[in-house]
């Protein structure tokens, strides 16, 4: 079973506050461009600099750790080459079918093998269009979590917070959801990566049977860079 923490998750439990967990940095170029162009498939689309590091990392310069990405949505051509293999199970099943969110930043996890960097946690980023959508998103996906939660092998903890994306072009700052997998406490590395794609696994399961449902409560209230 997996751990938690006070505001997040906790397996069993009912959904709490979300947490607020700030992310530096986490600035978009153009928000409102980015989600009018993953609202509209025919919409021209830029070529996408994918450049893949030695430690897997899927950004604009081909260098492990935190750097620019280009931002792809599901029609642009490059989509499926833009997200990491790990993680992909994840964007997949969030941006299609009954959930057809948008995620603006994902990673699959990184160990790194340079010991100056710090490890990389699989997660997922979603911008909700408007705070109706961000209420019954956080309420579903609380709900997947909950259901998830036993089934996680032990070394891995699902973690489910809200933070702020801006904008670059505007200053405006708007609500996002962060679903993420990261170590459960006192877990090593090794433990870790070990685990995560059985742990990607049941997590994936559970939200294929969930859906944003506007209809069915949880206690989670609604709020307000690729790696």
């Amino acid at each position: 079973m997996t751990g938690s923490e006070e505001g997040m998750t906790a397996a069993g439990a009912r959904c709490r506050t979300l947490a607020h967990r700030p992310r530096f940095p986490n600035v978009m170029p153009d928000v409102d461009e980015f989600l009018g162009r993953w609202n509209a498939p025919a919409a021209p689309r830029r070529p996408a600099r994918l450049l893949r590091s030695a430690d897997g990392n899927i950004n604009t310069v081909g260098l492990p750790g935190i750097h620019e990405a280009d931002d792809v949505d599901p029609g642009h051509p490059q989509w499926r080459d833009a997200i990491e293999d790990g993680v992909w199970p994840l964007v997949d099943t969030l941006t299609t079918g009954a959930w057809r969110l948008v995620t603006y930043d994902s990673c699959e996890g990184h160990a790194h093998r340079s010991a100056s960097l710090t490890p990389g946690r699989r997660r997922v980023g979603v911008l909700p269009r408007s705070p109706q959508e961000f209420a019954r998103a956080a309420a579903a996906l609380c709900r997947a979590v909950r259901a998830a939660a036993p089934d996680v092998p032990a070394p891995v903890r699902i973690t489910l917070g809200t933070c702020d994306l801006t904008c670059g072009r505007t200053g405006r700052r708007r609500p996002v959801l962060d679903l993420g997998l990261e170590p459960a406490p006192g877990t090593g590395d090794d433990a870790y990566f070990a685990a995560l794609h059985t742990a990607t696994e049941v997590l994936a399961d559970a939200l294929l049977a969930q859906r944003p449902a506007a209809d069915r409560p949880c206690g989670c209230p609604a709020g307000g860079r690729r790696q």
